[in-house]
């Protein structure tokens, strides 16, 4: 098979992965790192849409982390946690701020037939009240070991594995998206896909 048709197959068969009904939210979080390694996981593990909280600017990250990842991702800017709580809600999302509390619901707990946003905090200050306020709960990762909290990068790349995972098993199928919405999102992603081929083919 040509590289020309590998390409947009390759393209359609993850998009017949992906979960629109399981987000991450990231509260000021402003580490480059951190921010690249919850892209590259949420894309690694097939979700397609990241929540960012924060001043709307150019995204901090580290290329050497995202391997370009943030090309497939859908990435939304909210200016602050309210608004960003009112847009999942209005969607009909729960949210649900990872917390490194003994008394907050176990993740595994959830109910991933419905649609969930897991919400993360920054490096130093956590979650804002403002949105810790807005979220319909919160969960905690279980941690036997004297160690009690895990950088953000670390808890997100667990979580979504896990949410991921369940959330597939809850609906019984690789993805939540129905047939047309997988073939749209392919089209979108062969499209860009030979927007930037074209225009690196223009520089060379």
């Amino acid at each position: 098979m040509a590289d020309e048709e590998r390409r947009p197959a390759r393209m359609r068969l993850v998009a017949g992965r992906r979960l629109c009904g399981l987000r991450v939210v990231l509260d000021g979080v402003h580490d480059p790192h951190n921010i690249s390694a919850v892209l590259r996981s949420s894309e690694g593990f097939g979700l397609q849409h990241v929540h960012l909280v924060g001043p709307k600017e150019e995204l901090p990250v580290n290329h050497a982390i995202t391997c370009g990842c943030e090309k497939w991702l859908d990435l939304h800017r909210h200016a602050n946690g309210a608004a960003c709580a009112q847009a999942l809600h209005e969607q009909g999302f729960g949210l649900w701020a990872a917390v490194p509390d003994r008394a907050a619901q176990p993740l595994e707990a959830l109910d991933f037939g419905r649609k969930i946003a897991l919400v993360f905090g920054g490096e130093h200050a956590g979650l804002s009240d403002e949105l810790l306020s807005a979220c319909d709960g919160r969960y905690q990762i279980p941690m036997p070991g004297f160690s009690q909290s895990l950088n953000v990068s670390v808890a997100a790349a667990i979580s979504i594995y896990i949410a991921a995972s369940l959330r597939r098993r809850t609906i019984g199928g690789p993805t939540d998206l129905a047939p047309a919405e997988v073939e749209a999102l392919a089209q979108s992603w062969i499209a860009e896909d030979e927007a930037r081929r074209a225009r690196g083919r223009l520089r060379s």
